[in-house]
Parts: C-alpha cells; structure tokens; sequence
C-alpha cells in the first residue's frame, strides 16, 4: 500500500513572495498557505508578522543587496514558485513634477529588486532532481507596463506616474530576458492582477487581492498539472488574471 502521508508530503510546493506583509503579497501568502504550500515571504525589516504560522518571514529590502542570512535560507529551499510582488509607487505623473532621483529608485526596487530576488532563487529553481512540473518564476506587472497598449493610447488621461509605467515596463523587458536565458528550465510570466483594492491601487478599484490570489493559484495549478491548457514551456507569458488573456507587450 502506498505512503499516502509521503506522498502528500513530496507534493508539497514551495513558492518565495516577495512583498508578502501587505496587499497582493499577503493574501497572496495566505492563500497558498492554505492551499497546503510551503511560503517563504520576503519582507522589508520591520515589517508587521506575516499572517500564516506557516510561512518563513525573510527580512531584507530588496533594494539593497541579499543579507547573508536570506541568501542561506533560499539557497537550502527547492523552490517551485517565484513571485516578483514588491513594489513602490509614485504621484509624479506630469514630467514637471518628476523627481529622477524618485525613478531611479522606482527601477532600483521594482525592477533591479526583482532580479536580486530571482538571482538568490535560481539555485533553488534549478535544483537537480525529478519533479512533476517546471519551475515558475511570475512578475507582477500591469497592463500599464505594455508598450504596444500605451501606444494605441488606450491608457491616456489615466494619469499614472513615470515611474510606475517605466518600471512595469523593464519588469516586462526582464521576463522576456529571462526566458531567453533559461526558458529551456523554467517558465516565465509576467501578470497583470487587474485594478485592486490596496494601499498603492487607483482611485476607485474595487477588486479584492484575496480573489486575484485564487486567481493566480489555479493558473499556476493549470501550470504545473501539464495538461493541453497549462501552456507550461511555451514561451514567456503577459497574462491578464482576470480574463486568462495574453496581453501584448
């Protein structure tokens, strides 16, 4: 008779989440917590207790180069999952009103971040052994980071900052870039969660980060399953989660 208790345990998941004390991040956290995954959250020192028992609290800010002691417990983890979350925002929508020192530190965490986070991963996305699924690595952009959509002018009037649309836009150029290195071993998304309801949203979202966590759980659990549908080794991906649309770049 099989090991069921083995079993459920050999199939447990590993996903490293960065941003993970507030908004998407945190329910982000907690959802798959629930759903039986092994989380290692990555949060800024003195950030509030992440919510989950479960879950490894990572301190580092990630525009800043990985201490040593995060850089060690990544570096033991056989990860699954990557998700790139953490950001910061910026008012600065008009280029009279621009700070470059603002932009500068809008690419630093929200782009160069995501590629430190990824690089102390890459150990355990590409550790040796079978597994039944590709590792995953996800950027959490948005539809604003889209050059072809913000040239058709589909956006204009939104007001949104410099800095928010220049860094979605490098996270963008940094999912195709790392799918041109190891697209043969992992896949690579980046994803639009939609308008939601977080301290950095628009005006007026109303889309709970709870529902977009589900959501982005059962593409990465049609990711994993290798069905016809789970689009796993095809090429990078610009998805929006709310209608399961590619997104042009």
């Amino acid at each position: 008779m099989p090991d069921r208790a083995g079993s459920r345990q050999a199939a447990v998941r590993t996903a490293v989440i960065s941003g993970a004390a507030r908004g998407f991040g945190a329910a982000l956290c907690s959802t798959l917590l629930a759903d039986g995954w092994t989380v290692y959250g990555i949060v800024r020192p003195g950030s509030p207790v992440l919510d989950g028992a479960a879950a490894c609290r990572l301190e580092w800010d990630i525009s800043l180069p990985c201490p040593p002691e995060v850089a060690a417990a990544l570096a033991r983890a056989r990860i699954d999952v990557v998700v790139n979350n953490a950001a910061v925002g910026s008012s600065q929508n008009s280029l009279f009103d621009v700070d470059p020192d603002a932009v500068t530190a809008a690419l630093n965490n929200n782009v160069a971040g995501a590629v430190r986070v990824t690089r102390a991963c890459l150990g355990g996305l590409l550790a040796s052994g079978e597994r039944p699924h590709r590792p995953l690595v996800i950027n959490m952009s948005s539809r604003l980071g889209s050059a072809a959509l913000q040239a058709s002018g589909r956006f204009a009037g939104f007001g949104t900052s410099y800095s928010y649309r220049l860094s979605k836009a490098a996270l963008n150029m940094l999912t195709l870039s790392l799918h041109e290195e190891f697209g043969g071993q992992l896949d690579v998304w980046s994803v639009h969660p939609g308008i939601l309801k977080t301290d950095m949203g628009r005006t007026g979202a109303a889309k709970d980060p709870v529902a977009a966590a589900r959501e982005l759980l059962s593409e990465m659990t049609i990711q994993s399953s290798g069905g016809p549908s789970a689009r796993s080794g095809q090429g990078p991906r610009f998805l929006d989660l709310g209608s399961r649309r590619d997104l042009p770049w």
